[in-house]
């Protein structure tokens, strides 16, 4: 038996090159996508200021809504009901004597 001699041929291995083409195409792929990056991240800032506004104006709101509640309390107490119809009245209780200066 004879060994037959088979030379062994190297594999070859393509360069890769890049097109400019290829090139052209990533670069714009890459600026598109930074871009739409960006915006988002503007939108983000945008709607976080939004957010932090609208949560100060519900804090307000809140608390003239508390001082509100407290004061039609204070308007249904009698005393209070009793006080405003004697000054913007002219009201007076059974006995008394409404002494007005002369204008």
């Amino acid at each position: 038996m004879k060994k037959s001699q088979q030379k062994i041929k190297p594999i070859k291995r393509r360069k890769s090159h890049l097109r400019p083409g290829t090139i052209f195409l990533l670069l714009l792929v890459f600026v598109v996508a930074g871009s739409s990056a960006w915006q988002l991240w503007k939108l983000h800032v945008s709607v976080e200021q939004q957010i932090t506004q609208l949560t100060q104006e519900k804090e307000d709101l809140v608390k003239q809504e508390n001082s509100l509640h407290e004061e039609i309390a204070q308007l249904n107490t009698p005393s209070y009901i009793e006080q405003l119809a004697r000054e913007q009245l002219g009201l007076v209780k059974h006995g008394e004597i409404l002494i007005s200066p002369k204008n």
